[in-house]
């Protein structure tokens, strides 16, 4: 469709309009409306500065591509930064330029026509794509959000129930690295049911404050279980304290309600059902704050993180309930105001892994424009149009050159086909449905190797080249001439690609993980920098986003996760623990006494990296302190100096066992080093 509506309106390019479509294709309607939307705006922003650089360095060549290769750079160091559609729309902003000025270079009075023409072709193939997906797929993103929301609901409700039984058997950790992957993966999926539905869109920020929640649970369900063990374990363990076992009992009853809930066919007596049910976990956590007994340390901390577990375990079922309403309802009712929580997610920024591709994007266009300009190749600028994209799109891959290589697989396998198609297909069609049998065969193969893990650079080389050096326009030229200079820019920018990836700024998955370790100690260093009103919201999906990269680092650089992972997801919970114990602070009075007890170990954290058992002995000392203080304190703010000590103690704790990772230069630096890594 996209082909033919191009040859109608007579477009200088009209096979841009198809590869287009199969650019954005994909079975889920709104990910492609997303996509679409993201290759539009980059197209768009890529053509005001194709008309930018023209119009500076149209009698320059060489400032021209060094000008390229710069805007390259930045908008591979955005891509790097950024999320989702939004990295490719950054990265499409980038060769956009490429396309629409380097195939008129000679003529650079006809750039304005070359920026609609390329515009032009965009929009058809964007506006065809999005035809066909909504009167086609049958996948919705709405209804994927739906189902798979409730069904990590379920899975957060078994996980806390987890961590409120007896079980030590290690099932717990795996657990939340399968549910913290999960939860993060449906930020996305809820970005395309938003683009796709209007009744989604205006709950995109009730929804996010959902999923932070479901991360808050998996935190502090962790610390929930370590305080249950500590009660257990103590002289007078958890049989003697009657209350916490009735806690306990209920909020098993409470969540096993929950879990059937959710499980309902009928979303009508679901929703009432889970009303009702989020009433009475609100309750529960009400009554638990309002119970907590100062004078038992062991049995505040396990008692406060239940009260705080039930809390977030409210708002994320909110979120489900108001999905299932489709509405956020007024103000005021009753079971649904903890949707009106404010709560955001963040996501790891890696500045140093986008410096190093824009770095590698700026040197790569520069060289290969240089290549062009030294030779006088008058098909150069194809095999610059081959390396520009390449160098922003397989810099987020984890083997960008093992990919390039398989790019390059794909032109060759695009290159036969084509003289194939060109020499003795093409010659018998006569009318465009001829044009169409011809060209079938060959595109479905590439989309189905494309969506083959395995082959997917593969398929990607043939379903864009076949088409970019067969060039099939109206009428049809037979030139093997222009063919085969085609086929050897493309080729020659493939293999381009291959030698950058390998020689310039290469890879490293070793300094990616040493680098992240790094960051992640250093955040919890500059938290002390920061108010008292830091959102645990961004805090806890932020850290999460860096353990999910984290795992994903080391499986390439073939690393043991297991002391990594600990230490991480340590760090989540310290940052957790430090905000909670700054806002509760906050909520008092301070005097000199209570600023000579608690300035030592912040002093000491914001040093986290060079002594860690300095930083311990500071928090327990200040633990200590507090607890004094406590005791001859009004009843109202000994119960919150206590709260602070429990999560001073639970710092020093998870310091203490994860030493080596907080530790600046103990850090792992080759495979086998890293597979002997512990907690030690």
């Amino acid at each position: 469709m996209a082909l033919g509506v191009a040859y109608v309106l007579e477009l200088g390019t009209p096979y841009s309009a198809a590869v287009t479509v199969l650019l954005v294709a994909h079975p889920v309607h709104g990910m492609v409306l997303a996509k679409s939307t993201a290759r539009l705006f980059g197209t768009l922003i890529g053509a005001v500065m194709a008309i930018a650089l023209m119009g500076m360095f149209s009698q320059s060549p060489e400032l021209f591509m060094l000008g390229l290769s710069l805007w390259m750079g930045l908008c591979t160091l955005a891509s790097t930064l950024l999320r989702n559609f939004r990295s490719y729309e950054s990265v499409l902003a980038g060769y956009t330029v490429v396309l629409i000025v380097l195939p008129g270079v000679d003529a650079p009075d006809q750039m304005f026509d070359l920026m609609t023409s390329r515009v032009s072709v965009v929009t058809i193939g964007i506006v065809c794509s999005g035809l066909v997906a909504a009167l086609l797929t049958s996948r919705s993103a709405v209804r994927g959000l739906r189902a798979r929301l409730r069904g990590t609901m379920r899975s957060v409700n078994s996980y806390v129930r987890l961590a409120l039984s007896d079980d030590h058997t290690g099932r717990i950790q795996p657990l939340r690295r399968k549910l913290g992957a999960e939860i993060i993966e449906l930020d996305a999926l809820l970005e395309f049911a938003a683009t796709e539905s209007a009744e989604v869109a205006p709950l995109r920020d009730t929804l996010r404050a959902a999923l932070a929640a479901m991360l808050g649970v998996l935190a502090g369900a962790a610390s929930l279980h370590e305080a249950l063990r500590r009660v257990a374990t103590r002289p007078a363990n958890r049989e003697s304290d009657p209350i916490l076992i009735s806690r306990m009992a209920e909020s098993l009853a409470l969540l096993s309600e929950i879990e059937a809930a959710l499980g309902e066919d009928e979303p009508r007596a679901a929703g009432v059902r889970l009303t009702g049910l989020a009433q009475r976990l609100a309750q529960l956590e009400s009554d638990i704050e309002a119970g907590l007994d100062p004078n038992d340390l062991p049995s505040l901390v396990a008692h406060d993180r239940l009260a705080e577990v039930l809390d977030e375990l409210g708002v994320a079922l909110a979120g489900v309930m108001a999905l299932g309403a489709g509405r956020l309802p007024p103000p005021g009712r009753e079971g649904w105001d903890s949707l009106r929580r404010p709560g955001a997610l963040a996501f790891h920024l890696d500045w140093r892994g986008g410096m190093i591709n824009g770095l590698r994007a700026t040197v790569a266009v520069w060289f290969a424009g240089a290549i062009w300009i030294l030779s006088g190749w008058p098909y150069g600028w194809m095999m610059v149009g081959v390396v520009v994209p390449n160098v922003g799109l397989l810099a987020m891959r984890d083997h960008p050159e093992q990919d390039a290589v398989e790019f390059v697989k794909g032109c060759t396998i695009a290159a036969v086909l084509g003289w194939v198609s060109l020499n003795s297909l093409l010659p018998m069609a006569d009318d465009f449905f001829g044009l169409c049998l011809v060209l079938g065969p060959c595109l479905f193969l590439a989309v189905v190797l494309a969506t083959n893990p395995k082959t997917v650079f593969i398929g990607i080389g043939i379903m864009v080249f076949y088409l970019v050096m067969l060039t099939p326009t109206n009428p049809m030229v037979y030139d093997a001439n222009l063919y085969l200079n085609s086929v050897l820019a493309t080729l020659a920018g493939g293999v381009l690609s291959m030698v950058v990836f390998r020689l310039i700024l290469p890879s490293d998955p070793q300094g990616h993980v040493r680098a992240m370790i790094r960051t992640i100690r250093r955040d919890i260093e500059a938290l002390l920098a920061s108010g008292p009103a830091v959102a645990p919201a961004a805090w806890e999906s932020r850290m999460h986003d860096r353990m999910l990269r984290l795992l994903g680092r080391m499986r390439v650089a073939e690393m043991s996760d297991d002391g990594l992972i600990r230490g991480g997801f340590a760090s989540l919970r310290i940052g957790r623990e430090i905000i909670r114990a700054r806002r509760l602070l906050a909520e008092i009075a301070t005097d000199r006494t209570l600023t000579d007890v608690m300035t030592p170990s912040w002093r000491a954290l914001r040093h986290l990296g060079r002594t860690p058992a300095g930083v311990v002995r500071a928090l327990r000392r200040s633990a200590a302190g507090l607890l004094l203080l406590a005791e001859r304190e009004r009843a109202g703010d000994a119960h919150i100096l206590v709260r602070v000590a429990a999560s001073l103690i639970e710092v020093a704790f998870l310091i203490g066992r994860n030493r080596r990772f907080f530790r600046a230069g103990a850090l792992p630096s080759a495979p086998t080093r890293a597979m002997a890594f512990g907690n030690r």
